[in-house]
């Protein structure tokens, strides 16, 4: 039995370990290269390791070479069966006022094996409040706006059913 214990204890031992000292930021790396991919590219951040993931701060965001965001703060905490990443004071570009909320306060998205088909998102900003999540199976992303406050730059891109205002989007 005794064997069994250390067994156990050293295996969820090793695993700990793992989790807390894997190199986090060739993680990130690796995502900003993905991003990279879709002419997506992350700017002038600050890299921070924390115990269970990443604080990424105050990072530039560009598509296909135009500004289009500054974000004070991201959060990535990996738990491999719970995974969030938390955004905050995102400010976007004047140049994107037209179609693009102008500021968004907290977004959260999480990915949960409980849920492995869909990352929910939560949020809020000068729109008002977001819910939703995209959707693997289905190949779309689905955001229900709430408490609605100043959606006129991207109101033409949303649509209307008996729950409300909503924005849908295959990909």
């Amino acid at each position: 039995m005794q064997v069994v214990k250390r067994t156990v204890g050293g295996l969820l031992l090793l695993i700990l370990s793992l989790w807390i000292f894997a190199p986090k930021e060739e993680i990130y790396y690796l995502l900003e290269k993905r991003l990279s991919q879709s002419d997506i590219v992350i700017s002038n951040e600050q890299i921070k390791d924390t115990l269970f993931g990443l604080e990424i701060l105050d990072a530039d965001i560009y598509l296909k070479g135009i500004k289009v965001a500054k974000v004070g703060s991201m959060k990535l905490n990996i738990f491999f069966l719970y995974n969030n990443l938390e955004i905050s004071s995102v400010i976007t570009d004047k140049g994107i006022a037209n179609f693009a909320p102008k500021s968004i306060n907290r977004l959260d998205a999480t990915f949960s094996v409980l849920k492995p088909y869909k990352i929910a998102i939560e949020g809020n900003g000068s729109f008002g409040e977001v819910t939703g999540g995209l959707y693997w199976t289905q190949r779309k992303l689905l955001l229900r706006f709430s408490n609605i406050k100043d959606i006129q730059p991207f109101k033409k891109f949303l649509k209307k059913d008996k729950k409300g205002l909503y924005y849908e989007k295959k990909y």
